[in-house]
């Protein structure tokens, strides 16, 4: 079974040979130090690499040479046509949501503040952000991806930046035109921190999965799978803590059985870290004996 196959079946909420696995990103140095070599990786190193650790997934951000809020004209979109055609990885486009973009555009703090005073111009500033974010994620599916991650960090470990209210005033419904728009495109959201009052307007939204459930921020899996689990494909929820921390192997090993016990019956998970990024200040070796916990005890409950 391939990894676009393994991953459309956690999405459809079925169960496939085993539980998919994969993170969006890795830092170049750890690629290489996962591989043993030297120097800067090849993309057939991060390619490599990825099947060492049995990932089924990739996530690609085109290229953007603004570094905020990016012209769709501008992007680079070349690298999906490789994931897809060389690799049997399910190819997801990685875009920031128009809560994101809006905030780089303004400045965080400032943008923050104009929503809390309902300032008009944040609502003609989103709507504008989340068309230029449909226009990059239609042409991401173009070039190749197969799924789309909405990256709105809206939250952080006691609950959301701004009210509810607000983001569902705002937001709620430029999130559900998006996933709209993309026409039955597996669309996935994703944000650090406690979602737990967003939860039900998530599932509602029609997203197909939700990323990061970051276990720091209280969001426990036993719990969202229960309750969300039939609604939306669940993935993450791996403490980086682990991978940094003062774990031994026995008790990461145990962290991932314990995890997967909660989140993989009757499909609809996919076992990665909370971040989705692993960076370069991460030990190869622990990583590798995360990835190998995971293809230990990833085969579903009888």
């Amino acid at each position: 079974m391939t990894g676009f196959e393994r991953v459309s079946l956690a999405i459809n909420h079925r169960e496939a040979d085993r539980v998919p696995k994969g993170e969006w990103t890795l830092g170049p140095s750890l690629i290489s130090g996962l591989l043993g070599k030297e120097g800067p990786p090849a993309w057939e190193d991060e390619a490599a690499a990825r099947e060492l650790l049995g990932m089924d997934l990739v996530a690609v951000a085109p290229p953007d040479p603004d570094r905020t809020a990016p012209d769709p004209d501008r992007l680079d979109y070349s690298l999906f046509h490789r994931w897809r055609q060389e690799t049997d990885l399910f190819v997801f486009a990685l875009i920031d949501g128009p809560f994101e973009r809006a905030a780089h555009r303004m400045g965080f703090l400032e943008f923050l503040a104009a929503v809390g005073k309902q300032d008009d111009r944040i609502e003609k500033m989103a709507a504008r952000e989340a068309e230029l974010g449909l226009e990059s994620a239609r042409r991401c599916l173009r070039a190749g991806a197969h799924g789309v991650i909405l990256a709105d960090d809206i939250a952080y470990n006691r609950g959301t930046f701004i009210r509810p209210a607000l983001l569902r005033r705002t937001f709620l419904p430029l999130w559900r035109d998006q996933v709209q728009a993309l026409d039955g495109v597996p669309v996935f959201f994703h944000s650090d921190g406690n979602l737990s009052d967003l939860l039900p307007d998530l599932a509602s939204a029609r997203f197909h999965g939700l990323h990061s459930l970051e276990p720091t921020a209280g969001m426990d899996m036993a719990r969202i799978k229960q309750e969300y689990g039939p609604k939306l494909c669940l993935w993450g929820n791996v403490d980086l803590g682990w991978l940094a921390g003062q774990e031994d192997e026995d008790e990461i090993e145990d962290g991932v059985q314990d995890l997967l016990q909660a989140a993989a019956a009757g499909g609809g998970y996919i076992f990665g870290t909370s971040s989705g990024c692993l960076g370069d200040d991460l030990p190869p070796d622990r990583v590798l004996g995360l990835y190998k916990a995971a293809g230990k005890y990833n085969r579903y409950p009888e």
